[in-house]
């Protein structure tokens, strides 16, 4: 008699972050400059395990093939605007970024999603996080980290060069680590905080960068099943 096939085995259970996160993407002034910013900005896509995460990511546009788009991924009930309530007293760390080739942006992006949903910045002051956005523009780009609080500078000023240290963790993109940062206060709608340049022999080194990325390696090991 034959033997019975087997049956396939099931999917084993996947993995729950910590939150929920959303994807929002905001289309900036142009072909649509009249209209008004709730029709331009659109959260398109959620997610609470890495699972999912990855199958948004492969799926979806990187920033470098979108142009005048800010891509944002927030914490759910958070929106990615100063008007939210959870900014009322919040603020945002900046990296510019000139001249940065198409995958290297993407790399970085990258690189901050994994953080953000990996927790990375729990030692720092991680309830202050909400979220991060991308600004893709012909001339420059910029990589803004949102919090909630602008006034508890000790945590602040963690969180940035936790922020800076993860940006230069993306590979090729190790200068960042020496890159200067500002901290927009929404409120005050000024620079209130900066993390100066560096020099390389201050910066983390490559093998402390390595060791940074902890927080990465059980959500990328998951990945690797997409």
């Amino acid at each position: 008699m034959a033997e019975e096939a087997e049956e396939p085995p099931e999917d084993g259970p996947k993995h729950e972050l910590q939150h929920r996160w959303c994807l929002w993407v905001h289309q900036r002034p142009g072909s649509q400059k009249d209209k008004a910013w709730n029709e331009t900005q659109k959260e398109v896509h959620s997610f609470e395990t890495a699972e999912d995460f990855w199958c948004m990511f492969h799926f979806s546009y990187p920033p470098s093939k979108l142009e005048n788009v800010d891509y944002s991924l927030f914490k759910q009930g958070v929106a990615p605007a100063w008007e939210d309530a959870a900014f009322k007293n919040g603020g945002r760390w900046v990296i510019k970024l000139e001249k940065v080739k198409a995958q290297s942006l993407d790399d970085l992006w990258l690189t901050l999603n994994l953080a953000l949903i990996g927790e990375a910045f729990y030692e720092q002051g991680g309830d202050l996080v909400c979220g991060a956005i991308v600004s893709v523009r012909s001339r420059a780009s910029k990589i803004a980290l949102w919090l909630s609080a602008a006034k508890d500078e000790k945590r602040i000023m963690a969180i940035g060069r936790m922020y800076r240290n993860v940006l230069s963790s993306t590979p090729g993109l190790q200068e960042l680590a020496t890159k200067e940062l500002t901290f927009e206060d929404f409120r005050k709608q000024s620079v209130t905080y900066v993390l100066s340049k560096v020099s390389e022999e201050t910066a983390p080194s490559p093998a402390w960068r390595a060791q940074m990325r902890w927080w990465v390696t059980w959500v990328g090991e998951v990945g690797v099943q997409f």
